[in-house]
């Protein structure tokens, strides 16, 4: 029997995802790639179970990935230079190293932050073209993101995902007003891209039973030259439920107190 070659067998799973991505049934995919390329059944059962795949640096789909994957969504870019294919994600220090374990346990290997500059910044850099492919297929398609999350525990990797996207774009503000003794507090979660925004919106909707609300920021020659949409949680119930579920990095140490006074009515 002749080899399949690594492009080919690439090719095929690539269409294989495509295919599943479009809701088909596994059976109907399995038996048109094994058509089409002659690759085994046993071969394609496991790259549709995500337990193998042809990449010879492949990923692992665990939960930790849907966390990486909503960080690079916020603040993550890839670049291709010849034949690497990096994933690049800027932050700060708690934030990139964070993501730094959570990247190590899909790939297999410790990934580490570096300081970037002499301010708070830091940024991870590795090269991995399945998760290059897939971070740019899910950029094309939000459709391939919602069917991963859909096959597996949906509500564990709906948190990591909303946990990945929140401390990239999360904010926690504290309101200071005169007429208020005890500072308010928000959840803000910024992006240009509102369809990015609805799908984080109805995950936090479906998992968490939070209604988020929108804001909308005009663009602006000088300051905004997009649209900027702001989804807040204003609810004290809200809030609490959201940090009893999403452990961010976000809620900085000086922020705790103010927080703890806003939920338990300065006291």
């Amino acid at each position: 029997m002749q080899k399949i070659g690594v492009d080919t067998r690439i090719k095929a799973y690539d269409i294989m995802n495509e295919m599943r991505g479009k809701g088909l049934e596994e059976n109907y995919i399995i038996d048109k790639i094994n058509k089409n390329f002659g690759l085994t059944t046993p071969t394609l059962k496991d790259w549709f179970s995500n337990r193998k795949s042809p990449y010879k640096r492949g990923i692992k789909y665990n939960k930790e990935l849907f966390y990486v994957l909503g960080a690079l969504l916020g603040d993550g870019c890839i670049y291709q230079w010849r034949n690497e294919h990096q994933i690049w994600l800027i932050g700060d220090y708690n934030f990139t190293s964070k993501y730094s374990s959570k990247i190590s346990l899909c790939i297999g290997r410790k990934v580490k932050n570096y300081a970037k500059g002499k301010r708070n910044h830091w940024f991870v850099k590795i090269s991995n073209i399945e998760l290059y492919n897939l971070f740019k297929e899910i950029r094309q398609d939000y459709k391939k993101l919602l069917g991963l999350i859909l096959k597996g525990e949906i509500r564990e990797n709906s948190l990591q995902f909303i946990e990945g996207f929140f401390d990239a774009e999360g904010c926690v503000k504290i309101i200071k007003e005169s007429v208020r003794k005890t500072p308010k507090i928000c959840l803000d979660i910024t992006n240009v891209n509102y369809q990015l925004l609805e799908i984080v919106r109805n995950l936090i909707k479906e998992n968490l039973q939070i209604e988020a609300r929108y804001s909308i920021q005009k663009a602006d020659s000088v300051k905004n030259k997009q649209m900027t949409y702001h989804l807040r949680i204003y609810k004290k119930r809200d809030i609490k439920r959201f940090f009893d579920n999403i452990s961010t990095t976000k809620l900085k140490p000086e922020k705790i107190i103010y927080v703890e006074n806003w939920l338990n009515n300065g006291k």
